[in-house]
């Protein structure tokens, strides 16, 4: 079982200019604190590995979670990855299950909970097999409301927050 480090404490008397030179700071320890590679290449694309959510991020899932337009799963992953990942994506290939294995992991990472690809597939294929056998039993429950196509869901992981409590 891996513990988590004790936080680098912040100098008390050390002043800032303002909020966000002090967050400024408290980020540069934390990344220092996870002691982990900043990023992974995903479908060829190198991409930030998330840490934590935005307040946008979260607002938006929840706005949008039953949406299959492209144009809000893009607008997801700008918060998540930057500019341009999703069409970078699609070109090299990205299948609609690795895409719900990415944000799993994605998501998981950013809500203080490691995860490595292998546990977010399972996640994932555990989720295929509670829908499948859900959709067996209700006709056309994966039907989106206004075109009676097939929609698929932003977002199969949870975006509340369960950071991990530190060991000591």
């Amino acid at each position: 079982m891996t513990s988590t480090p004790e936080p680098i404490p912040l100098e008390e008397s050390e002043s800032y200019e303002s909020w966000d030179d002090f967050w400024a700071e408290v980020e540069r320890q934390e990344a220092a604190e996870r002691g982990r590679a900043a990023t992974t290449v995903i479908r060829g694309v190198r991409v930030p590995i998330p840490h934590d959510l935005t307040l946008r991020f979260t607002r938006k899932v929840e706005q949008l979670k039953n949406s299959s337009s492209d144009d809000d799963i893009r607008s997801l992953l700008v918060d998540l990855f930057g500019q341009d990942v999703f069409d970078q994506w699609v070109e090299n290939g990205m299948k609609s299950r690795e895409f719900r294995v990415v944000l799993r992991w994605a998501v998981a990472n950013a809500n203080g909970r490691p995860m490595s690809f292998r546990e977010a597939y399972k996640a994932v294929r555990e989720d295929e097999g509670k829908a499948a056998t859900t959709t067996s039993s209700t006709p056309n429950s994966g039907e989106s409301a206004n075109t009676g196509s097939s929609s698929r869901q932003i977002s199969a992981a949870s975006t509340a927050s369960h950071r991990r409590k530190s060991q000591t």
